[in-house]
């Protein structure tokens, strides 16, 4: 077993930020009102669980917390039962982070209008997350963007 030491959320942020710095500022489809973040970030199972947002995706990412195998192989599927229900999650692996997991929360961020927002969706992913599994409740973009304008609601 090759072990790897755990990612911090700070760690998985600042490198987030290199490669926007180093390679994707400018691109056409990179949201100019947006930034690097980790948001939300908590203690889950033995992992670390939040958002990261950036100026071209928000993904929801899990740290490992504890010494893992480190050879897992990149685009493995793995599921993660919470609260409010199973999410599949792809492995990632990255030359200086190693290997964590990301669940797409949206692919393209160009209709999301400033930081604010996209924070207000990453805190109302990570209530949604840990609510209990209703069989009526349902998470649509739509009420995404609802609970991050009224984020008591």
């Amino acid at each position: 077993m090759n072990a790897q030491k755990s990612i911090s959320s700070t760690a998985l942020r600042d490198r987030y930020r290199d490669i926007y710095e180093q390679r994707m500022r400018g691109l056409p489809f990179i949201n100019p009102e947006l930034s690097v973040e980790t948001i939300g970030f908590r203690q889950f199972e033995g992992f670390e669980i939040g958002v990261l947002a950036t100026p071209w995706f928000m993904n929801l990412i899990l740290l490992p917390g504890t010494d893992v195998d480190a050879n897992v192989d990149q685009g493995r599927k793995i599921e993660v039962i919470f609260p409010s229900g199973a999410i599949e999650f792809t492995t990632a692996q990255d030359d200086e982070l190693g290997l964590y997991f990301s669940a797409v929360l949206f692919s393209s961020v160009e209709s999301i209008p400033d930081q604010a927002t996209a924070r207000g969706l990453a805190v109302a992913v990570m209530r949604e997350l840990f609510e209990p599994e209703t069989k009526t409740k349902t998470l649509s973009r739509r009420s995404l963007f609802t609970a991050a304008e009224h984020p008591d609601a």
